[in-house]
């Protein structure tokens, strides 16, 4: 496949605004476009911009779409993303404690994860021991410089290595282990199967990472399918005929593990305050079914505090 070289020319703010107009993008206070296209950035933005075109290929845009509807997809993904990452921060903290209890209570020793025998590929296990010595001569955390002025062990046990350890990382360190009792007794904490847990473990990571780096989420296509459980101990989606691969499962599998974990959340609410919010955006593009309302998991009127 012959490549050619890439010759867009940088365009100033105004240029932009030139160019969008010209494609039928109606622009009616030209100074206030500038300030945000100078704020976000139009390449930014333009992924925000798709969906209102008529013609994907010559960018032209649908008769009546003003430079408004395009601010106003980014403001809501925008707050679809902190409302995400402020729900996966409270399952992180949980996950991270279910993982080191089960496994230091279950085996009765706190650096079990530094044992290779506890996990099924011992190439993978040295690299992660490797990663996370890296880790700990970097670390500038004062709990990591106290243990290692206080103990003579080489590493600290599992609750403060899972300090300084991302959400990608202890999920790595959960799929690495072996079949056991520990790893059932976590994913049956959460009332699913071994293999719909680490799926969604994974799938809860990739979701932190991309409103972590405030990318586009609302309609987001993920790379791996979401497995969605035949059983679960709590309620779970009626209408499990859903997209795998959109918000919509991500939402359910949020409020399923809130459901155990906090059940006094208030996700359920603040996903159909944000909707009322927008009432222009398009859920059926982030896998949202039809009667969504009407399924029992999305009862609005479950106590919520």
């Amino acid at each position: 496949m012959n490549k050619q070289l890439y010759q867009k020319p940088p365009l100033a703010a105004e240029d932009q605004i030139r160019l969008l107009k010209s494609r039928g993008l109606q622009i009616p206070d030209e100074d206030r476009a500038s300030r945000y296209l100078h704020n976000i950035g139009y390449y930014r933005l333009s992924g925000y911009m798709y969906p209102f075109l008529a013609n994907t290929k010559q960018h032209l845009y649908k008769k009546g779409i003003i430079f408004n509807d395009i601010l106003n997809l980014y403001r809501f993904d925008r707050e679809l993303r902190l409302l995400v990452f402020s729900a996966i921060e409270k399952i992180e903290i949980a996950l991270r404690a279910q993982i080191a209890d089960q496994f230091s209570i279950t085996y009765k020793d706190p650096l079990w994860y530094t044992d290779v025998k506890y996990f099924y590929d011992p190439v993978k296990h040295t690299d992660f021991l490797n990663s996370l010595n890296s880790n700990i001569i970097r670390s500038n955390d004062i709990f990591i410089k106290h243990f290692s002025n206080t103990y003579a062990n080489p590493l600290p046990p599992i609750w403060i290595i899972f300090e300084i350890l991302s959400m990608g990382q202890f999920s790595k360190l959960y799929d690495m282990t072996a079949k056991s009792p520990p790893r059932k007794a976590v994913a049956d904490y959460f009332g699913v199967k071994e293999t719909v847990f680490t799926t969604w473990l994974h799938t809860l990571v990739y979701v932190r990472n991309i409103c972590a780096h405030h990318a586009r989420l609302w309609n987001k296509d993920f790379r791996i399918p979401v497995k969605i459980p035949k059983k679960t101990t709590n309620k779970w989606l009626a209408n499990s005929n859903v997209n795998d691969r959109k918000v919509y499962i991500i939402f359910a599998i949020i409020i399923y593990l809130l459901d155990i974990i906090t059940p006094n959340h208030t996700f359920r609410q603040k996903v159909k305050t944000l909707l009322e919010k927008y009432p222009n955006i398009n859920i059926t593009a982030m896998g949202f079914p039809l009667n969504w309302e009407s399924d029992p998991f999305w009862d609005f009127n479950i106590p919520e505090n």
